[in-house]
């Protein structure tokens, strides 16, 4: 069987890879980006400003609601009660409609909330200011992100270890007990940190992106911030953006402090901070659940096309509330990242209209969302390229790695520059971006 990946095409030219093909249904196909985008429905392409706005609109509806019968039954309740109600009932309930407006704003970045690129810009500077991410700045990395996704150089997002990187890490973790390090209460307590501080702290540092993702030479591990107009990560022409982009979360800011000093202090930490901290967590499990699987490769630049690293992407079934409530962005990711602009209420349709054509090459998982994330990140840990020697033959014509792993034919490819996950000891929190 020949190659089993598929050539992209911009602007009617091949860009790289030569001819690539699948197998779907026994039969050998090849197709490209535009042959994918032939398959979907035009109206599907394109956001409808009053649909899109609905769905503002009912999110920002369900967190009123939300807050208003809090408000309601509080004084009702006993004073255990009404704690856990507030602080962490509350908390979680009101974070997923936020997240969902998160996820609304960040549709505004790719230009399909609407035709309309002034309306696209103006509401998700709106909502991403009213959740303190800094629209523009983000629009710029993210977008980014999207161009060159599971590019080990130019990457944007959770680009792991190489074999030599984790190695030098872990000369770091020797002198710990590695009983301790890798317990699980330990794998948890990361966990936590990831989920808690990771968001904020990629805003502040860039953290996790790959060497070459900046347009810039970075300084230090201060000139990788989303908030300096004059980062590593924007180009000069950026700069107005990114002071709008700080400009907006600092009006926020005021009003928060306004609301604490007008309603309390206490009532603004559970009515908002908690809620946005559980925004934070759902953002960060969600980026790093898309690419960071033991099923998904990663490329080396020589290997990497835009197809390829918006296909090294996994559908997750995370049940049908945040499937919902989180407009579709967990369990239909892949379409997205092949076309960013198509809005989330079609990614269903979309989705579908192209299956047949991926074949073989459309990744899903359908394992507790959860147990997901504990796998990828115990397993996931740093990625090489797997050697023909370690494969052991199966009769459905899998394979078994070395360390146990059941692969595809396809997955198994001995090309140079396609990297696959390792498990190992956890390594050291990575704390500045790679080349600063």
């Amino acid at each position: 069987m020949s190659e089993t990946w598929v050539t992209e095409t911009v602007h009617g030219e091949v860009v790289k890879g030569g001819e690539i093909q699948s197998l779907i249904n026994g039969k050998e196909v090849t197709f490209d980006i535009k042959q994918l985008r032939d398959k979907i429905p035009p109206h599907c392409l394109h956001g409808s400003l009053p649909r899109s706005l609905a769905y503002v609109f009912r999110d920002l509806a369900m967190f009123a609601a939300l807050l208003m019968a809090v408000i309601w039954l509080e004084p009702k309740l006993d004073t255990l009660t009404s704690r856990c109600l507030r602080y962490l009932v509350y908390p979680f309930l009101a974070g997923l409609p936020l997240t969902g407006l998160w996820v609304i704003g960040h549709e505004c970045g790719h230009g399909g909330f609407s035709t309309y690129s002034a309306a696209n810009n103006t509401v998700g500077f709106l909502l991403h200011s009213a959740l303190l991410t800094p629209y523009f700045a983000w629009r710029s990395s993210h977008g980014r992100h999207h161009q060159y996704a599971n590019n080990m150089s130019t990457d944007l997002n959770y680009v792991p270890f190489t074999r030599d990187e984790y190695e030098d890490s872990a000369h770091g973790t020797a002198s710990r007990d590695h009983m301790t390090e890798d317990a699980p209460a330990m794998v948890v307590v990361r966990i936590i940190i990831q989920q808690v501080i990771g968001w904020p702290w990629y805003l502040l540092t860039h953290i996790t992106a790959g060497p070459e993702s900046s347009p810039r030479k970075s300084k230090g591990w201060w000139d990788n911030s989303h908030f300096l107009p004059s980062s590593s990560l924007f180009r000069e022409s950026e700069g107005v953006n990114i002071l709008a982009s700080d400009l907006g979360i600092a009006c926020m800011c005021g009003l928060l402090y306004v609301a604490g000093t007008s309603f309390g202090f206490q009532s603004l930490l559970w009515g908002y901070v908690l809620p946005w901290m559980w925004v934070n967590h759902w953002i960060v499990m969600v980026t790093y659940l898309h690419h960071t699987s033991p099923d998904l490769p990663k490329f080396k630049a020589e290997s990497w096309t835009y197809l390829r690293g918006a296909l090294a992407t996994v559908d997750r079934d995370p049940g049908f509330v945040l499937r919902h409530m989180l407009h579709h962005i967990i369990d239909l990711h892949v379409v997205h990242h092949l076309f960013p602009r198509i809005p989330h209420y079609h990614y269903h349709e979309a989705t579908e209209a192209i299956k047949p054509l991926l074949g073989n090459l459309y990744h899903s998982d359908k394992q507790n969302y959860w147990r997901a994330l504990w796998e990828a990140f115990t397993q996931c840990q740093w990625v090489e390229p797997i050697p023909a020697k370690t494969r052991q033959a199966r009769p459905d014509h899998s394979t078994k790695d070395a360390e146990g792993v059941y692969r595809t034919e396809k997955d198994m490819s001995d090309e140079d520059g396609v990297l696959w996950y390792r498990g190992g000891r956890m390594p050291q929190p990575v704390t500045v971006m790679r080349g600063s």
